[in-house]
């Protein structure tokens, strides 16, 4: 006929590289897998250690764990520009739409905030490291520190982490950019 087999009540369906074992819901918090877009604003400390920042959240799902600044796409907005936005709100650091580069997707499953999240992170390096990191959301975020990326595994259990940021540091085999890029890739991604 066509259509595909019907599955029993509670059956799993089949996934592709999944993040974690699917659990069926009974109510979801959302109808949709929304976008949500995180930043990794990098830099050298005096020592050249590349250094990206993390914020401590508080007051929503993932409260206690360590995140990038980031959020959620709004509806015609391009990535680069929510990255652009998300961070000065959260920071008050402000970065040019066209020094965000693309960096990683994850499939963010999160069964016990009943949300399910595709995330999109993209990178830039900020090379003269002059602008001041301000908490301009204490009520979302208890503080932002700097870490040097590759200690986080180490340093970080990976249940201090939110979800997105646990899947890219521990699911992955990513490398951010050690220095400003012009990766032509990033224009068809932002275009």
């Amino acid at each position: 006929t066509g259509k595909p087999p019907a599955r029993a009540s509670g059956a799993t369906r089949p996934s592709l590289c999944s993040t974690m074992e699917h659990q069926p819901a009974p109510e979801w918090k959302q109808k949709h897998v929304k976008v949500g877009v995180g930043t990794m604003f990098l830099r050298k400390n005096q020592d050249g250690c590349l250094m990206v920042l993390l914020g401590k959240r508080k007051g929503s799902h993932g409260a206690g764990r360590y995140a990038l600044p980031g959020g959620h796409l709004e509806l015609g907005e391009s990535v680069a520009t929510c990255a652009s936005r998300e961070l000065e709100e959260e920071t008050g650091l402000k970065v040019d739409e066209k020094e965000w580069k693309f960096a990683f997707v994850s499939n963010d499953v999160m069964p016990k905030d009943l949300k399910h999240y595709v995330t999109i992170f993209v990178q830039c390096y900020d090379a003269d490291g002059k602008q001041e990191v301000k908490n301009m959301e204490p009520l979302k975020c208890e503080k932002w520190e700097w870490f040097k990326f590759k200690d986080i595994k180490t340093t970080l259990k990976p249940e201090m982490l939110f979800v997105p940021l646990k899947n890219l540091i521990h699911r992955s085999n990513f490398e951010p950019l050690a220095q400003s890029s012009n990766d032509s890739l990033t224009c068809m991604f932002f275009g």
